[in-house]
């Protein structure tokens, strides 16, 4: 045999060894590695996947959350706002009441002042009375009747009261 020549039933063996061989490793090495990578890119996949909706998920919760502190903040304001406006109306109700509890006590004492006045007043007449019966006696120098004196008296003072 000649060192160059070419063994036909060699290279359709080795052909064939080859060929078996890759059928081999498809069924057993190619065919699990493949399952194997496919699974595995399933897996990372779906983790993509629930990864992408917990982003959603939290993004949406931010929404609310913001929402709700928004809310909270306009709700804190409408209670400020709220105490103020009753603040401001008992204000004005205690002013009023005071206002109207001094007016009170101005018209009572106006009426006091008025029950004080006729009372000096009739202390007054009663004192000119006295005061004008013994001038008139004294000028007279004649002494009237008790009865006559309170008559010419009540004369006098109405007279008197009246202008």
């Amino acid at each position: 045999m000649d060192l160059m020549s070419i063994n036909w039933v060699t290279v359709i063996a080795n052909v064939v060894n080859v060929l078996v061989f890759f059928a081999l490793m498809k069924h057993f090495l190619f065919k699990p590695v493949n399952e194997i990578m496919e699974k595995r890119q399933a897996l990372i996949q779906g983790d993509l996947d629930d990864a992408a909706n917990q982003k959603e998920e939290a993004t949406k919760l931010k929404t609310e959350y913001e929402a709700s502190i928004q809310d909270a903040k306009q709700e804190a304001a409408d209670i400020i706002d709220k105490a103020k406006k009753t603040s401001a109306r008992e204000h004005d109700e205690a002013i009023a009441k005071t206002q109207e509890e001094t007016a009170k006590m101005i018209a009572d004492a106006k009426e006091s002042i008025e029950a004080d006045k006729e009372k000096a007043m009739l202390g007054l007449r009663q004192e000119i009375a006295s005061i004008a019966m013994a001038a008139a006696t004294q000028v007279i120098n004649k002494n009237i009747d008790e009865e006559a004196n309170k008559k010419y008296l009540d004369d006098f003072l109405g007279e008197a009261g009246g202008k």
